[in-house]
């Protein structure tokens, strides 16, 4: 780019004064990664933020070591979830992440091959019901992306994010679920398969063999208005496309991003020795909105950065041994050496060209340096899923995630096993998780601890009659109900913990989409709600089931005085006549009756279930 081209993205924002003078003086030209910096907030977001002072920024009076406070318009990870060999959810696979156990096995019964690797259980099964799609065209969609819709959906369920909090996720000009998607897949193996049985004299219908499928198809299902792409970095694939959506979230693109990935070992050619399988997603917005919409968060996304380093960097190419590029590739390793602006306090595994891409994700994090920063990466992940492809970076994000905000490290090289230091002497821990892909990409993203300010979230004011509840399920059929009220029993008759009735009861109403089917209980604690949902699924009572049409018989919802009503119903404490409005299919807008900041933040609610069925080529079983 010329000079004016220079200074004018500099003026935009896209450009650091660092960035500037090596492009000016010719020293960055074509060598160094592309950076994400976080820009400064609004005065709105600086409020915001201002309510968690101690998240957004290290502690006072923190490590003696401590690196320079990070920029601020951090991004918080609000919603997670995966699946993984092994794990069926993320609970399963922390389990195995913090216990250091691996996952190596033979394909699992129905898969040809005896290759030891990473495996998934019963990737043809999916629940086209809930989904609303055709079962035959379900059957052509390619696994991974079946997997990926059940996986996305439970992480937007984890985030309370997919009733009417959905729609509130508003673009600049008010469009509503704006929510972008960032992806990253594994090869098309089951267009491969379906060629098999393909030929002229039968052709048959055939799955779609393009990446872009994968966001799209939810993009498209659920309406979701942001942007919708995917990324195949091989490995680094899911990184890319985090760091693509935060560029995307402070560009105003979307209010939201959902970044995830799957890989499926379906096609014989693809299965190898320590190869492996996993899907995995993750939701982000805005500290400053997540704060205010009353979210729980995982942990913060500090900064990322994405750059190519050449598999073979003395491989043949125009121009590689070209006198310039050597004297500009000469002139910043002089800057380094001599403590420029990228290398300040670099540490030695950042060292060097083939460091560069993690120190300017250091640098764009705000981070001196690597003391005190805990690095992952597809290492870490090995024994878990093997060589995961494009899932290796959804899975390490995922690990270095709960780890945060288990707050208790997994095993790792330099680390001891246990919980980490608490109190005053520490600030935020950071992971800095990095992943190359077979071509040379490569990604770093640092993850820092979430840690609450003194003040704690927003406070969330009670209605003013304090006493029973209002909890609401709902599904697209009765069987779903009925599955999904027994997962929700079980939680509340099981031995774990039980989140409070209050969160609980909130989180459902305003985080949860309401389907056709639906049950509602006025309780005035848990076992009495543990009865209610006991005596529902043992005796199979019947729902308020709206799929035959004849929701709102009333016409209240077409009102416009309803929404006062509902508002005069709701500060009165009247829950049963709300609850008989609801059933009847009338459209609560339930954030909009919270009070603000009414999210379900440390309330861990169970996700829908789904009621899966072998679905595959031809209505063939398929692979186990």
């Amino acid at each position: 780019m010329d000079e004016k081209e220079v200074l004018t993205r500099f003026k935009n924002g896209h450009l650091d004064r660092a960035q500037v003078a090596a492009l000016l003086t010719g020293a960055g030209t074509g060598k160094g990664p592309v950076v994400l910096t976080l820009p400064e907030p609004s005065a709105a977001e600086a409020a915001a933020e201002a309510v968690g002072v101690a998240a957004a920024e290290p502690v006072s009076g923190g490590r003696p070591d401590a690196a320079p406070a990070a920029p601020a318009g951090a991004v918080a990870v609000v919603g997670m979830a995966g699946r993984y060999p092994g794990a069926p959810d993320l609970a399963a696979f922390w389990r195995q992440a913090r216990d250091g156990h691996g996952t190596a096995s033979t394909p699992p019964p129905g898969r040809p091959g005896e290759e030891l690797g990473h495996y998934l259980e019963r990737v043809q099964d999916f629940d086209p019901e809930f989904f609303g799609i055709d079962p035959h065209e379900a059957a052509l969609m390619d696994p991974q992306e079946r997997l990926f819709l059940e996986t996305a959906w439970e992480a937007l369920e984890d985030a309370g994010c997919t009733g009417g909090r959905l729609d509130a996720l508003t673009a600049a000009d008010g469009t509503p679920r704006s929510v972008g998607v960032f992806t990253g897949a594994g090869p098309g193996d089951y267009a491969l398969l379906a060629a098999r049985t393909w030929s002229r004299e039968r052709p048959r219908p055939m799955p779609r063999g393009g990446q872009w499928s994968l966001p799209n198809r939810l993009s498209a299902l659920l309406g979701l208005t942001g942007p919708s792409q995917s990324v195949d970095t091989a490995q680094s694939s899911v990184l890319v496309a985090l760091h693509l959506a935060l560029a995307a979230l402070h560009r105003g693109e979307c209010a939201a991003a959902l970044v995830g990935g799957a890989r499926l070992l379906l096609h014989p050619s693809s299965r190898y020795p320590g190869a492996g399988e996993g899907v995995g997603a993750l939701l982000l917005k805005p500290l400053a909105r997540a704060l205010a919409d009353g979210d729980g968060i995982h942990c913060l996304v500090r900064g990322s950065a994405v750059g190519h380093t050449a598999p073979d960097p003395t491989s043949p190419g125009p121009g590689r041994g070209s006198r310039s590029a050597g004297v500009r590739t000469e002139r910043a390793e002089r800057t380094e050496r001599a403590g420029g602006p990228a290398s300040a306090a670099a540490p030695a595994a950042s060292a060097g060209p083939a460091g560069r891409v993690l120190r300017e994700a250091l640098r764009a994090a705000g981070v001196g340096g690597m003391d005190g920063v805990v690095r992952e990466g597809a290492e870490g992940v090995r024994a878990l899923v093997g060589e995961a492809g494009a899932a290796t970076g959804v899975a390490a994000l995922t690990r270095a995630a709960l780890q945060l905000g288990q707050r208790v490290p997994a095993p790792g090289a330099g680390r001891a096993p246990g919980r980490y230091p608490e109190g005053e002497g520490h600030g935020p821990r950071r992971i800095c998780v990095g992943v190359r892909g077979a071509g040379g990409v490569e990604a770093e993203v640092v993850l820092e601890e979430y840690l609450p300010g003194t003040a704690g979230s927003p406070l969330v004011p009670e209605r003013a009659a304090v006493g029973p509840e209002l909890f609401l399920l709902s599904a697209p059929t009765p069987a779903h109900l009925a599955a999904t009220a027994r997962r929700f029993a079980d939680l509340l008759g099981g031995t774990g913990p039980v989140p409070p009735l209050d969160r609980l009861a909130r989180g459902l109403r305003t985080g949860r989409a309401a389907m056709d089917c639906r049950f509602a209980a006025v309780v005035g604690d848990t076992g009495e709600l543990l009865g209610a949902l006991e005596e529902f699924v043992r005796e199979g009572a019947p729902c308020a089931d709206l799929r035959g049409g004849g929701a709102d018989p009333l016409g209240l919802g077409d009102v416009p005085e309803t929404d006062g009503y509902l508002a005069a119903l709701w500060q009165a404490g009247h829950l049963h006549q709300l609850r008989g409005l609801w059933l009847s299919g009338l459209d609560v807008d339930w954030a909009a009756l919270e009070p603000a900041g009414g999210g379900a933040a440390g309330a861990a609610l169970p996700a829908s279930a789904f009621l899966r069925v072998p679905l595959w080529l031809g209505g063939e079983e398929g692979p186990a």
